[in-house]
């Protein structure tokens, strides 16, 4: 996990734990990964019935949050910074919230495999940038501000997940104790 000066990301119990004392890119990138692995964590293994009953009011249930995350990350990322071509998002101009309605037949493992491997290719553009200054390819913002935003966006869907996990089957907790 880390070497005693605190500049690398570790794992504990398979939660990225960001560098305590890493210069700002490992730290933006370890805190951003962590809201990643806790995303994971806080759905594996639930029963398929009980997420897919789990929503508020409005709809929004784990299925979809999860999705959300990953047109989000491959948005900001691979569309917004890279200004990577041809990419196909869960939304479209015909329905912009295409994304929230998972179809019954992908269940919550095929969409973290799905999450997980976005958000493996939204880190290789990432390693391919030469600082956190750089600016996005479609928009006036830097790499940094896309990835603390993604950090603010992981995190407040991280917090419905919580309610919706325990209004699934009662499973609570922050982490894995």
């Amino acid at each position: 996990m880390d070497d005693g000066s605190g500049a690398v990301n570790g794992t504990v119990a398979g939660i990225t734990e960001a560098a305590h004392h890493g210069d700002e890119r490992t730290t933006v990138l370890g805190v951003l990964q962590r809201q990643r692995d806790l995303v994971a964590w806080k759905l594996r293994g639930a029963p398929e019935e009980a997420l897919r009953a789990a929503s508020t009011p409005s709809g929004m249930g784990p299925h979809g949050l999860v999705r959300h995350l990953t047109n989000v990350e491959r948005s900001w990322l691979r569309g917004v910074f890279a200004g990577e071509e041809g990419l196909v998002y869960d939304w479209s101009e015909e329905d912009p919230d295409g994304e929230w309605r998972v179809p019954a037949d992908v269940g919550m493992d095929r969409l973290l495999e799905d999450y997980a491997a976005e958000t493996r290719r939204c880190d290789a553009v990432v390693t391919t940038a030469s600082s956190l200054d750089v600016t996005a390819r479609h928009r006036d913002l830097s790499l940094r501000w896309i990835l603390l935003h993604l950090v603010e966006e992981t995190a407040r869907h991280l917090g419905h997940l919580d309610l919706l996990r325990e209004q699934a089957d009662g499973s609570t907790g922050e982490e894995p104790a």
